[in-house]
């Protein structure tokens, strides 16, 4: 038993490592003065990350991208999720074609997606977002769908919905009491992975974001995109600042989502 132990843990932190190691490269590269022919950078320095700090359009974008990404799982999750629950249980034949719908997007090129974005967010409906955030947080709503759906609909597919609800109503309670108490309780590691996924979604988009927006609201890929041709190693703190944005993200959205509740 033992044995067998430790070879699962160790194929477990082969692939931790291997996951790893290219982040660790990249954050090495942005501290490196000079990394070339050899296994380890032959020296360090920081001037790299002190001029990213100290170049505005980074904070800028840093900001934007923040102030998307945070916009879009608080907005998604109130749309996706309460049609998810009442698909499922409620109108199973309609949920059927939700599960195509939610994958629709994917199957279109996304090139073609934010070219109907921008017809409709252009004035020809009477709405006009263009060149504004609200048109990136919106166009985000379809394409994080299928992120909440899979893995709630995995939740969902565990649990005896037509007895819970029996047995809910028998002792006088609402369905919307029950969705909250018991259903959506049961569905939290799903949500926590989509909203871990949402985020990551709209914080490293560059295709709708230069589309929709461009340099009128630039965001972090935008601004990688910017460097592109410049400093390996510039270009190389900025990523190693994404990648600890997005750990540091998904660590607060984990903690709040799975604490206990209190009643």
């Amino acid at each position: 038993m033992l044995d067998r132990s430790w070879r699962d843990w160790s194929w477990i932190g082969l692939v931790i490592f291997l996951q790893l190691l290219p982040i660790v490269a990249v954050a090495m590269n942005s501290f490196a003065t000079e990394w070339a022919g050899t296994v380890l950078p032959v020296g360090y320095t920081d001037q790299y990350w002190a001029k990213l700090f100290a170049d505005p359009r980074f904070m800028a974008a840093l900001q934007n991208s923040l102030i998307i990404a945070v916009s879009s799982i608080i907005l998604t999750p109130l749309v996706c999720v309460p049609a998810i629950l009442v698909a499922h249980c409620y109108f199973p034949a309609l949920d059927r074609w939700l599960a195509g719908l939610v994958i629709l997007p994917y199957a279109v090129p996304g090139i073609v997606l934010a070219l109907g974005l921008l017809r409709i967010y252009s004035g020809n409906y009477g709405i006009v977002l263009n060149g504004t955030p609200w048109v990136l947080i919106f166009g985000y709503v379809p394409l994080a769908a299928s992120l909440y759906y899979i893995p709630i609909k995995n939740n969902l597919r565990a649990l005896q919905l037509g007895e819970i609800f029996e047995a809910g109503r028998l002792v006088g309670a609402s369905d919307l009491s029950i969705m909250r108490r018991i259903v959506l309780p049961c569905v939290m590691q799903g949500l926590i992975v989509g909203l871990v996924m949402n985020f990551t979604l709209a914080i490293s988009d560059f295709v709708y974001a230069n589309l929709l927006v461009g340099g009128h609201f630039p965001t972090l890929q935008i601004f990688i995109s910017v460097l592109h041709g410049g400093s390996g190693r510039l270009i190389s703190a900025v990523i190693t600042a994404y990648f600890a944005v997005v750990l540091v993200a998904t660590a607060i959205v984990i903690w709040i989502t799975a604490r206990p509740s209190t009643p």
